[in-house]
């Protein structure tokens, strides 16, 4: 038996190539095809404390995702390729 994972929300970006998906955290996958395996790239935790991420919504360019959370606060994270995150 796999992992079990609430998923709120998922958001693909704008090329197709990424995948987020938001629960108790966020996950951020590599989408090479749909019959291929996908790669997790980045799990971001959930920062409200609230255990309810509500939304995810990537940037024009992908390198950042937007996350809500049941806190009322918008966290922006940096992805793959980009150093450190935005809070």
């Amino acid at each position: 038996m796999g992992v079990l994972f609430l998923v709120v929300a998922v958001e693909f970006d704008h090329s197709g190539c990424y995948l987020g998906v938001a629960g108790s955290d966020i996950r951020v996958f590599q989408v090479a095809s749909v019959k291929a395996e996908w790669n997790c790239v980045k799990t971001l935790p959930d920062l409200s404390g609230t255990g309810r991420l509500t939304c995810a919504k990537f940037g024009p360019d992908a390198k950042y995702i937007a996350v809500g959370s049941m806190d009322r606060n918008l966290r922006i994270f940096g992805l793959p390729g980009d150093e450190g995150q935005a809070e």
